[in-house]
């Protein structure tokens, strides 16, 4: 049998290496490294570009051991520790990369920024209740950002953030804040951008940042459309995303007049719309979006196109499709799973006052069968609705054990919380891949834990429906991309035209392909709906 680096490079590069990821973890300490350098650095760039930052953390650390000099290594650790919420450690690492990289090296100015980035977060973090050391952050964070800015002023992104970190600082007052005249510097970065060809993705998000900087809002929102419209293969959802952050959190976008922030609600909107795009939000933000009043028309065309409008309130379907998302719990705290809510019509049951839910069989079942909790034990949280409120479960109306549609539907004790409405379902499947691109939506309960619901983009794989979409009782399998995590168990499957509702997720891992096809995947699996329906009417 190959080792886990024989293996790597195999799956196609439209496939998220989770699972390679994975077993390369799973098979360390690795065989012949220094050879195989390149296809690990490359596997660390996938997971960079797919924003799976807790395997590339772990990953790099792993490869680290046996490069550490290796600054390219090294600055997608600091990356990693960044994005998974440890800018601290980032920063030991990219000060330690720093001291073996000459500074007329690419990685030295690469590096520079990260540790920007990471002071930089330390001070946005902190901001509401500011300490002595918090303000030393913004000052380190500055002389980041500068060094590579003065050593080549082509490096607009080290200098936009230089922009956006004085104009924090001033909008906060901050006496203690390091001199810079962040307007000159946006013009600069203007002149040196506006007549360039774009070099990259960035071009036009760095021009849009220097707009909004210089207060000239159409120009900003030109840009930002001109960002936010690339193709697909131009734009990395870790660019939109990034963006979404500097503008949300450095900029304070959200808390300022309505045109500001429908640049906000553009990004958020246009993320989602990209393979490995990742959102996760809190139950506060989630209420506030869903609450928040939909940007002018004329907005979302300039910014996203004709289709804004629509697109934006295809993103508001999706948000509000989160609230009849709920956790399942092993009484009060601990998270194990996910299910969704339903409607007996829907499922060709009498209708029922009380609430229904759908999860996995091996979350729930009458025997505690499969590592399940019994229902007796089992309690749901509509934590999008009302997180004060947990329901206890008075019977299992139906199950299907896991080899089979690893599904159980619950009957809670009470009718669901005001303004949750069931999730409806598609009557069809998406189009076979080869029949053109499908893309399915998974929300559920990240980890199992905290109020976080994911909203995440997936590719769809394969899928076992009938052509003629009669479904009997046999259940049919989905496989979509896009890794979920351990607590996604029983989450909602949706298409992506919109958001219903085409199947329960209820695995990942290597998959053998569906349909009689040689080979295996990573990839994650649901039951098509249509089946476990079928199944529930005996068919």
């Amino acid at each position: 049998m190959a080792s886990a680096p024989d293996r790597l490079g195999e799956a196609p590069a439209a496939e998220v290496p989770l699972s390679q990821a994975q077993a390369l973890l799973a098979d360390y300490p690795w065989r012949d490294v220094d050879a195989r350098r390149p296809s690990l650095l490359d596997q660390l760039e996938r997971l960079r570009k797919d924003r799976q930052f807790a395997l590339l953390a772990l990953l790099a650390d792993r490869l680290a051991r046996h490069a550490p000099a290796d600054a390219r290594v090294r600055r997608l650790q600091v990356q990693a520790l960044i994005e998974c919420g440890q800018p601290s450690a980032a920063i030991d690492v990219a000060q330690a990369a720093l001291r073996r990289v000459d500074a007329g090296e690419a990685e030295w100015a690469e590096l520079h920024g990260l540790l920007g980035r990471a002071w930089k977060q330390i001070f946005i973090d902190a901001r509401r209740a500011l300490a002595p050391g918090d303000l030393d952050a913004l000052g380190n964070a500055v002389r980041a950002y500068r060094k590579p800015y003065e050593a080549d002023p082509g490096n607009t992104w080290h200098a936009i953030n230089l922009v956006a970190v004085a104009a924090c600082a001033e909008r906060m007052q901050l006496r203690r804040a390091p001199r810079l005249d962040h307007r000159a510097l946006a013009r600069q970065i203007v002149s040196h951008l506006r007549d360039a060809p774009a070099a990259d993705c960035w071009h036009h998000a760095t021009l849009a940042e220097a707009f909004l900087a210089l207060g000239e809002l159409d120009r900003a929102e030109h840009h930002l459309g001109l960002f936010l419209r690339q193709e697909p293969k131009d734009l990395e959802a870790f660019a939109v995303a990034s963006t979404l952050r500097q503008f949300e959190q450095v900029w304070d976008l959200g808390s300022a007049g309505e045109r500001e922030r429908g640049l906000l609600e553009a990004l958020r909107t246009r993320l989602m719309q990209l393979s490995g795009a990742r959102l996760q939000l809190d139950r506060d933000d989630l209420q506030r979006l869903q609450q928040a009043p939909e940007p002018p028309a004329a907005q979302l065309e300039a910014i996203l196109g004709a289709d804004g409008t629509k697109s934006y309130r295809w993103w508001q379907t999706g948000l509000r499709s989160a609230s009849s998302v709920a956790s399942i719990r092993a009484g009060l705290d601990a998270r194990i799973g996910t299910g969704f809510l339903v409607a007996a019509e829907d499922l060709g049951l009498p209708p029922v006052a009380r609430a229904l839910v759908l999860t996995n069989f091996h979350v729930v079942n009458a025997e505690a069968s499969s590592g399940a909790l019994r229902a007796e034990d089992a309690s749901v949280v509509f934590e999008a609705a009302d997180a004060e409120r947990s329901y206890s479960v008075a019977r299992i109306v139906w199950s299907s054990p896991v080899d089979r549609h690893d599904a159980t539907l619950l009957e809670l004790d009470a009718p669901p919380p005001a303004g949750v409405a069931p999730l409806p379902f598609a009557r069809r499947l998406p189009l076979q891949p080869e029949q053109g691109r499908s893309q399915v939506y998974v929300i559920g309960h990240t980890g199992g834990g905290g109020l976080e619901f994911s909203f995440q983009d997936n590719e769809l794989l394969d899928h076992e429906g009938p052509a003629d979409n009669r479904f009997d009782g046999t259940p049919c399998r989905l496989h979509y991309r896009a890794p979920t995590e351990k607590g996604n168990s029983g989450s909602p499957v949706f298409n992506a035209a919109d958001w219903r509702v085409i199947g329960l997720h209820h695995a990942g891992g290597v998959l053998s392909k569906l349909n009689g096809k040689p080979g295996t995947y990573p990839a994650n699996e649901g039951i098509a709906m249509l089946s476990i329906i079928a199944a529930l009417r005996g068919g």
